[in-house]
């Protein structure tokens, strides 16, 4: 059943030592009925949080979002997936785990139910760098985890259905942000990502605009080789290790005037454009308001980057398989 938004649950810290993602509205008590907002639904439960509420053995006030049944079904069919060789039964398992996003969806479930069981699932980067995203900012670790969880499903549309396949969508697109790890990162450098994102070619003219600094305008510019660099040597992240070089394409276009290189006409393939469609879909933002109507906000989705005929392609694929699932099951 999914939680009641208005559920407040009185939680001790020690019930969060195993979690690693919040996942609900966390709030600290405090005097004369006041709540203070400490953590939103998705963002990183790094050690230092831990830490020094099991000092204060603080009780929080919980408004849970996710539903562990969702968490676990989705966990059930990605271990099916797994373990599953011939084609049809890829194609099949894949098919059942669509579905089951579409149905889950369609009701106005909290998307991060799923993005969780992916988290759990296909995750392989290392606390060290989860916890310098969230020290970063606190947004760049909750974007990279909900685009990541879609690049799955992103995936599974357009007939990558392998397992294998789908974790290393999940770690490249979830690493595509890491090189935005740096001292001189700024509030800035997050709203030039998301300009580029929205109107590629655009994210340095905002940031000399809005008279940053040298430095956070090459923070901004060298991220995707700085990415690229923490797959090449993470080698053990990607069953192919050659995909690391799909890091350096998600600022890229098929015209060729994007950057950091500048690619040839037509070089983008459908694993560069499943990646830089699920990176497009979310910003650095503090608060999201798709979160419980997820299908809607993909039917409705604007970019600039959808004019190129790899993302677009693979963005309709996306649609249609939704749609193909919505009507399946009669929801609606």
């Amino acid at each position: 059943m999914k939680p009641a938004s208005d559920l407040i649950l009185k939680m001790p810290i020690k019930d969060f030592a195993k979690k690693k993602v919040c996942d609900g509205h966390l709030f600290v008590p405090g005097r004369e009925g006041r709540k203070f907002y400490v953590m939103k639904p998705g963002m990183y439960l790094d050690a230092s949080f831990l830490k020094k509420h099991a000092k204060l053995n603080t009780v929080f006030d919980f408004i849970p979002v996710t539903d562990e049944e969702v968490v676990t079904d989705f966990l059930k069919l990605f271990k099916e997936l797994k373990y599953l060789h011939f084609e049809k039964d890829l194609r099949m398992k894949s098919g059942e785990i669509v579905q089951r996003f579409q149905e889950v969806y369609a009701g106005g479930e909290h998307l991060l139910s799923f993005v969780l069981a992916c988290h759990q699932e296909f995750c392989g980067v290392s606390e060290e760098y989860l916890s310098k995203m969230h020290e970063t900012d606190l947004h760049l670790f909750r974007k990279s985890i909900y685009a990541a969880a879609i690049a799955i499903v992103i995936g599974i549309s357009n007939d990558f259905y392998h397992y294998s396949m789908l974790k290393d969508f999940y770690n490249l697109t979830f690493a595509l942000d890491i090189g935005l790890c740096d001292k001189d990162y700024s509030y800035f450098v997050a709203q030039a990502c998301n300009e580029e994102n929205k109107r590629p070619g655009s994210g340095k003219a905002w940031l000399v605009a809005q008279r940053a600094s040298q430095s956070e305008i090459n923070v901004f510019l060298s991220h995707p080789e700085k990415s690229h660099g923490f797959l090449k040597s993470h080698a053990h992240l990607l069953s192919y290790p050659e995909l690391a070089e799909i890091a350096l394409y998600q600022h890229e276009l098929s015209s060729g005037s994007g950057f950091p290189r500048g690619i040839a006409k037509g070089q983008i393939s459908s694993w560069e454009a499943v990646v830089m469609l699920a990176d497009s879909f979310f910003e650095i933002l503090d608060q999201y308001n798709f979160e419980e109507n997820f299908l809607d906000y993909v039917a409705q989705f604007e970019n600039e980057k959808l004019t190129s005929l790899p993302i677009g392609k693979v963005y309709r694929r996306f649609c249609k398989t939704l749609k193909y699932f919505h009507e399946l099951s009669g929801v609606g």
